[in-house]
């Protein structure tokens, strides 16, 4: 794979980038999927079925839907937020390398939840995190030059299942929570 370093980004990062062949995330960052249940990394670029329906947990393995997938995701000062998204299937962070990643969702229920990724435990960073399917979430680097997270999605990535927060997105939450996740739209 012939990988594009940004030449923005500084030597200490675009070796980075170049070493797991990292490719620009459409949510901010970079990432490579390193793991698809049942079929080649990367392949399918996120789409596995025609249906777009999510597998249940538990479902037929002969399903052509992935049963988890997994990726590498790297955040800079450079692209340092992940915009606002919610995705079907539950998430799980983890924190490999680097600075401390701030991650806001949004219960269905309409409750803002902050959380600290990283390895500062005096500020309450923890090494794992789950999402759930259905949460809205927003990414910002708060601490260093970038930050490498593991991340494992099950049921398996589809990016029929995923959805970009746009200023529509925001009318549904509380004026408080509007105020804080308006800087993490895209457009």
């Amino acid at each position: 794979m012939d990988v594009q370093v940004p030449p923005n980004e500084p030597l200490k990062i675009q070796k980075i980038i170049q070493t797991f062949q990292l490719i620009p995330h459409q949510e901010g960052g970079y990432f490579r999927e390193t793991y698809r249940s049942g079929a080649k990394p990367m392949a399918s670029h996120g789409l596995t079925d025609e249906s777009g329906d999510v597998m249940i947990p538990g479902g037929d393995r002969n399903s052509v839907r992935n049963v988890c997938t997994s990726i590498i995701y790297l955040m800079t000062k450079n692209s340092p937020i992940a915009f606002l998204h919610q995705n079907k299937s539950d998430i799980v962070r983890y924190h490999q390398g680097g600075g401390t990643v701030l991650v806001y969702t949004v219960s269905p229920d309409g409750r803002l939840h902050q959380h600290r990724l990283g390895m500062d435990f005096n500020a309450g960073d923890v090494l794992q995190l789950v999402t759930p399917g259905g949460f809205w979430e927003a990414l910002e680097l708060v601490g260093g030059d970038w930050a490498l997270q593991g991340e494992a999605v099950a049921p398996g990535f589809d990016y029929r299942d995923m959805t970009l927060g746009t200023k529509t997105t925001l009318l549904q939450f509380s004026e408080e929570i509007r105020d804080i996740l308006q800087f993490y739209i895209h457009c």
